[in-house]
């Protein structure tokens, strides 16, 4: 048996991995995963639509000197299954030169570090025999903004030249480019929002001048969102992070907060896991059939930190926009997620309050039948309820349960549902004057029946607040306290 050496044709294989998938965002994605990797703190996207149209990818970082840009064009520079810096964002070794070629025909690197600068570039049109071409002091100074990073320590300049995939099809270069870099900021506004929301430091990216700000898919600072306790699941010899958290229903959510959710079409469509590697969001929206994405569970987002140790996996594509959990952590999933879309559902149920509160005295009581159907019933352990029983005659008291019964029996399931699953607000009943007269009467009865025991008395004036309907008007409860000390 003879071996024979049978490299593969450069244009050829170059112009096949073009369509590898990459789209124009997730391209520009894997060059800020570079710069970040450099330890940048900021990274400068620009673009021109001229005749002569190029996008730069500019960043602060590191920089690498001769030795390390020529390894870094080199297609297939890292073994995947090399042990990597744990902060590392990288895999395979081809991002830096697949990415940039899924959209250009001629990609320039500069870099300068420790005071030397050093260029090279991959051309399509003149790649035979997997020749790079090395710049020289003339060619690097015609790179553009190239005189920006002489004026740094050190940093990294990446340069899409001839943009025929980019712009491929496209009438009108200039509208064609500034869509593609609509759509690229939203991208990075995801999936590095934790890089430009963190504080160690902040990580800053601009387009053409203007900053890029975080899209937080799990609405940090919004009032009323929950999170429950995270969860470590152990996969070899490292672990899998999982934390949960519900989201306001929308009625609850300001407009600038729906819109950082991605839209009210963009709550529906991106419930489910997040996946996050070394922090960089890799994969969302998806239950990874582990869950229906539904009406009622669209609150439901949970964070999943991956490290870049278990690549192998998870099968992670070189686009670093999928991933599939492995079995083992499927298993620790599944077994956390129904209780994550319960939590969810029960937003739609109990708007505005904490489902697993123990405390809160709700007027409905949900129920899990034997055969894991539901049913809702009137509290009747409710003060109020109480309250009422006690006035009600002896002879009135299967009348009032009639009653009762009749309410939970034709409770219109199927409206609620379509008005919850369609974002309706639910109008108010009266104004807010009116509400605190209202809550004040009802305080006002339940104390009443109380009179003859001070102690009981004090003792539902501090659990007021825990009631329904007190617990969704808290500075009105807080006032009523006051007036019937």
């Amino acid at each position: 048996m003879k071996k024979r050496y049978t490299p593969p044709l450069a244009p050829t294989l170059l112009e096949a991995m073009r369509a590898i998938g990459y789209s124009f965002e997730t391209a520009l994605a894997d060059i800020v995963d570079n710069s970040i990797a450099a330890a940048a703190t900021r990274v400068d996207v620009m673009f021109s639509a001229a005749s002569a149209a190029y996008v730069a990818i500019s960043d602060n970082g590191t920089g690498m000197d001769a030795e390390q840009v020529f390894a870094a064009m080199r297609h297939g520079s890292r073994n995947p299954q090399q042990e990597r810096h744990s902060d590392d964002l990288g895999r395979f070794g081809l991002g830096l030169k697949t990415a940039s070629l899924s959209q250009c025909r001629r990609m320039t690197v500069v870099s300068l570090s420790q005071g030397q600068i050093t260029g090279a570039a991959w051309d399509l049109d003149d790649c035979a025999d997997w020749m790079l071409l090395e710049l020289d002091s003339q060619d690097i100074d015609a790179v553009p903004h190239v005189v920006a990073l002489q004026k740094q320590k050190s940093g990294t300049l990446v340069v899409w030249r001839n943009l025929d995939r980019a712009l491929a099809g496209e009438s009108n270069s200039e509208n064609a480019l500034m869509g593609l870099m609509d759509r690229a900021r939203d991208h990075l506004a995801l999936v590095f929002h934790r890089f430009l929301q963190g504080t160690s430091p902040a990580l800053k990216i601009t387009i053409n001048g203007l900053p890029v700000r975080a899209l937080d898919p799990f609405l940090m600072n919004a009032k009323g969102r929950q999170t429950l306790p995270p969860e470590m699941l152990q996969v070899e010899h490292d672990a899998v992070r999982v934390e949960a958290h519900i989201l306001p229903h929308v009625s609850k959510l300001s407009t600038q907060e729906i819109a950082l959710a991605g839209g009210e079409e963009g709550l529906r469509r991106n419930q489910g896991f997040y996946v996050y590697r070394n922090r960089r969001l890799i994969t969302w929206g998806t239950w990874f059939r582990l869950a229906k994405q539904e009406e009622m569970t669209k609150l439901a987002r949970v964070m999943v930190d991956i490290p870049n140790s278990l690549d192998h996996l998870w099968s992670l594509d070189v686009k670093k926009s999928a991933a599939h959990p492995p079995e083992k952590v499927r298993q620790g999933l599944s077994r956390i997620v129904e209780r994550i879309a319960d939590r969810s559902r029960r937003v739609y149920t109990f708007r505005g309050n904490r489902g697993w509160d123990t405390d809160l005295v709700p007027a409905w009581k949900r129920l899990e039948l034997r055969d894991r159907n539901v049913r809702y019933e009137v509290n009747r352990q409710h003060d109020l309820f109480g309250a009422l029983r006690k006035e009600v005659p002896e002879h009135a008291a299967p009348l009032l349960e009639r009653f009762v019964q009749m309410i939970e029996e034709s409770f219109p399931f199927d409206s609620v549902y379509a008005d919850m699953a369609s974002d309706r607000r639910t109008a108010p009943l009266d104004k807010a004057d009116e509400v605190e007269d209202r809550l004040l009467e009802i305080a006002g009865h339940l104390l009443a029946v109380l009179a003859s025991s001070p102690e009981a008395r004090n003792a539902m004036l501090e659990r007021l607040h825990l009631l329904e309907p007190f617990n969704k008007h808290p500075e009105m409860t807080t006032k009523i306290k006051e007036k019937l000390r």
